[in-house]
């Protein structure tokens, strides 16, 4: 009878401590981040880093866990639903479209005004805070915001004659012929998905005839971008046979295995490039022409891509968040996103020269471009409706087969472009 009592007591004293360290475990706070940053490539690889890194720091207090979506343009949608449906993540990434502020009007978002401490908000350049502000609140985080500049296949060109990447337009097309009469496709381009490479090119078009200032603007139907248009139509000539129905995969596939000289991406392509072509691939600023309506080194950039969260009715989960997006934003990881991931932040960070030399000449010549950089224009992509965005692929698929006129693209496109 003792040894059962014995037993038993034991026993009991065991299932108690379980129960406690259940107790315990439940006191940890778990963070669903919902993003599209996929671990085959290197700024996808740098998140899990930078999560798990956050885990060991707060091991028995917060667990991040992510969900990946790495089809973009159904991510922003799903993101939509989510807010609609009361399903809003913890935490997502967004693109920030000033024309469609529907997830910051939803009333289902975080406010971090309240959490902006001086130190954190030092971080950020005043304008980025600024443009994610709505009434005076400070629903977003920012995050990044890339670049997409020109990346050319260094020993493609010099075999057409090159030395150096073309500066005006007349001599990038005169460029294009040139690697065409040696069987290259000049530059990758593509029509599904969002068109992303050809709305670079039409941006970087539109930006020289018109200007920052009205590319910027939102203006669709007016003389510059269907010009821009006509241009989008005639360098198609120079693209692949695949670019119409590829998709970003495929373009930039093509530029990776050498079948394209150059490429219009952000920083992330420098981290899918295999060892043997990024060893020949640099980058430079666009074309221009001279004395035209933008200063040389412009660049098309893609929208303030900020985080975002779900609003909180428990104070310590609100907490939880606050501590992991500051972890996502201190200078420590954003070193890891750049020197790793090859992703630039918005955040602020002090590259030494230990840390540059560490960087691979492509990686060194993006930031150093990205740094000197004279008139950002967002992508005119980003500033659409959603029924723009929608229509968009087509557009460009019937403009550059022939089927619609540059001012028909023009004209078409702004129609969709209701809010």
């Amino acid at each position: 009878m003792k040894k059962l009592l014995s037993l038993m007591l034991a026993l009991s004293m065991l299932l108690g401590c379980l129960s406690f360290a259940a107790a315990e475990g439940n006191d940890v706070i778990e963070i669903n981040i919902y993003h599209h940053m996929s671990t085959d490539t290197a700024r996808g690889q740098a998140t899990e880093k930078l999560l798990e890194m956050f885990n060991e720091a707060y091991a028995g207090q917060y667990k991040a866990v992510s969900s990946v979506n790495p089809d973009f343009p159904t991510y922003q949608e799903k993101v939509k639903a989510m807010i609609a449906a009361n399903e809003t993540p913890d935490i997502f990434c967004y693109n920030f479209n000033p024309n469609d502020l529907s997830r910051q009007e939803s009333g289902k978002l975080m406010d971090f005004t309240p959490y902006m401490d001086e130190a954190w908000k030092a971080c950020f350049k005043e304008s980025d805070l600024e443009l994610l502000t709505l009434d005076g609140h400070l629903y977003s985080i920012p995050r990044a915001q890339q670049s997409a500049v020109f990346y050319y296949n260094t020993e493609l060109l010099a075999a057409a004659g090159y030395d150096h990447f073309p500066t005006t337009w007349d001599e990038f097309y005169a460029c294009c012929e040139a690697l065409k009469a040696n069987n290259v496709s000049a530059i990758s381009l593509y029509t599904a998905d969002d068109a992303w490479y050809a709305t670079c090119f039409l941006t970087y078009a539109f930006a020289s005839y018109a200007g920052s200032t009205v590319a910027n603007s939102g203006v669709i139907d007016c003389e510059e971008m269907v010009k821009a248009a006509a241009d989008l139509q005639k360098v198609w000539q120079y693209t692949t046979n695949d670019a119409v129905g590829a998709n970003y995969s495929v373009a930039s596939n093509n530029f990776a295995n050498g079948k394209t000289a150059m490429i219009i991406d952000g920083p992330w392509l420098m981290g899918s490039l295999p060892e043997d072509i990024a060893g020949k691939v640099a980058v430079a600023a666009a074309p221009n022409f001279e004395g035209g309506a933008i200063q040389d080194n412009y660049q098309v950039t893609d929208a303030q891509s900020p985080w975002a969260a779900a609003a909180q009715a428990d104070p310590a989960k609100a907490e939880a968040i606050v501590a992991l997006l500051k972890y996502l934003t201190s200078e420590e990881a954003v070193k890891i996103y750049t020197l790793e991931g090859s992703e630039y932040q918005s955040a602020r960070m002090t590259l030494t020269d230990e840390d540059k030399a560490g960087m691979t000449p492509l990686q060194l010549g993006y930031y150093e471009l990205y740094a000197t950089g004279t008139e950002n224009v967002v992508n005119v992509q980003r500033n659409l409706s959603t029924a723009a965005n929608s229509a968009l692929p087509s557009l460009v698929e019937s403009l550059v087969l022939g089927e619609i006129s540059a001012a028909d693209f023009a004209a078409q496109l702004d129609a969709e472009n209701a809010y």
